[in-house]
C-alpha cells in the first residue's frame, strides 16, 4: 500500500503558516531595533534593520500569492517603511558635493586592515595609489608595522594606540604636521586615538576608533567607557572628524550615543562595507552591513565618501573628501607650534 500524497491544499496551508510565521518574526525583529537605547539585544536587531525590510518585502509578496492578502500588505507596507527609513546610509551619494568657493579639499582613508589578512601588500599598496592626507586604521597589529613603517616617507607623521588584545591596536598616519600642544589621545584597549593635524593653518582634530561588537559583545560597555574621553576631544576647541570600526549601523543606538557624546553627526550615503570573506569583495557593497562610518562636526564640510575595492580585510575601506571652514576657530597662528613627531614602533 502506497503512501499518500500530500494534497496540493495542504502543502499550500504549511506554505501559508510558514510565510505568516516569517513575516511575523521579521515585523518583531524590526520593531524591536527601534527600542535598542532600551534593550541592548534590540539594539543588535537594529543593524539588520535594512535586511529585516527586504525579507518583509519578500515574506508580504508571498503572502499576496497564497493569502491572507491582509497579511502580505502589511508586511509590504512595513517592509517599504523600512528601506525607506535606511536608504540615505545604505545607498551612496551619486556625485561629489560642491564645496563653498576658496575651500582646499582633503582626503581621508578609513581602513580596518584586518589584524589576520593573509595579504597585506593590497592594503599598503591602495595608501600608496590614493595617496591621502591622512588615513585611520584599525586593526594595526605588530605584523603589519614592518609595512607600515615602508610608508614613513610619504608620511612621517604616524600616532599608535595599542592594545593587549589581538584584534585591536589603531594608527593614524599623516603627511600634514602634528599640533605639539596637542600629545593625543590613545586608550588602554587600543581602540581609540586621537590627534590634532594642521590642514594649512586649519587645526582640525582627527579621531580613529573601533568599537567591539554589539550584544552579546560589550559594546555598550565600551560606550559607557568613552564617554569622557570623547567629552575631552569636544573641549579641544577644533573641529573633529572621527573615522573607524564602529560595527554599528549608522541608524542603532550605539551610533547615535556615540555621535551625541562626541558633538558629532554621523554622515549618511557611506554605505554597506562588511561582509564575510571571501564574499566581501563582491557582496559588500550591496547586501553588507553599514558598520565603518564617518562622523563630523560642525565646520566640516564632507564631499564625497566612495567605498573602495576590497583588500585582505572583510570591510571596504572608505576615502572621505572633505574641507575644513577657515572661519571656524582652531586656527593654527604664531602662537601655536607644529612639530614633525613619529610614533615609535613597540
Amino acid at each position: 500500500m502506497s503512501a499518500a500524497r500530500p494534497r496540493p491544499s495542504d502543502r499550500r496551508r504549511v506554505s501559508r503558516a510558514l510565510a505568516q510565521a516569517l513575516a511575523l518574526a521579521a515585523a518583531l525583529a524590526f520593531a524591536s531595533g527601534y527600542f535598542g537605547d532600551i534593550v541592548p539585544f534590540f539594539d543588535t536587531l537594529a543593524h539588520f534593520r535594512a535586511h529585516l525590510a527586504v525579507l518583509l518585502l519578500l515574506a508580504g509578496l508571498a503572502l499576496l500569492v497564497i493569502r491572507p492578502v491582509t497579511t502580505g500588505l502589511a508586511a509590504i507596507i512595513l517592509g517599504a517603511f523600512g528601506l525607506f527609513s535606511v536608504y540615505p546610509a545604505m545607498l551612496p551619494a551619486a556625485s561629489l558635493a560642491s564645496a563653498p568657493g576658496g575651500t582646499a579639499r582633503y582626503t581621508l582613508l578609513q581602513m580596518n586592515l584586518r589584524w589576520s589578512a593573509t595579504d597585506r601588500t593590497a592594503a599598503i599598496r591602495l595608501i600608496g595609489e590614493l595617496s591621502p592626507d591622512v588615513v585611520t586604521l584599525q586593526e594595526a597589529r605588530k605584523e603589519w608595522r614592518p609595512l607600515l613603517q615602508s610608508l614613513s616617507a610619504r608620511y612621517p607623521y604616524r600616532f599608535d594606540c595599542t592594545g593587549p588584545r589581538a584584534y585591536f591596536d589603531v594608527v593614524i598616519l599623516s603627511r600634514r604636521p602634528f599640533a605639539s600642544d596637542d600629545p593625543g589621545d590613545c586608550d588602554r584597549p587600543g581602540t581609540f586615538a586621537s590627534r590634532t593635524v594642521d590642514f594649512n593653518g586649519q587645526a582640525l582634530t582627527i579621531a580613529t576608533q573601533h568599537l567591539t561588537w554589539p550584544w552579546p559583545g560589550r559594546q555598550w560597555r565600551q560606550l559607557e567607557q568613552l564617554q569622557d574621553r570623547l567629552r575631552r576631544l569636544r573641549r579641544l576647541g577644533t573641529p573633529i572628524l572621527i573615522a573607524g570600526d564602529f560595527n554599528a549601523a549608522p541608524w542603532s543606538a550605539a551610533l547615535r550615543t556615540y555621535a551625541a557624546a562626541s558633538g558629532t553627526d554621523i554622515v549618511p550615503n557611506v554605505g554597506p562595507s562588511w561582509f564575510f570573506q571571501p564574499f566581501t569583495r563582491r557582496l559588500a557593497p550591496y547586501a553588507g552591513l553599514p558598520i565603518d562610518n564617518i562622523l563630523a562636526s560642525p565646520g566640516i564640510d564632507i564631499l564625497d565618501v566612495a567605498r573602495q575595492p576590497a583588500t585582505g580585510s572583510d570591510h571596504l575601506p572608505l576615502l572621505v573628501t572633505f574641507g575644513v571652514d577657515s572661519a571656524l576657530p582652531g586656527v593654527v597662528g604664531p602662537q601655536r607650534s607644529i612639530v614633525e613627531r613619529r610614533a615609535l614602533d613597540n
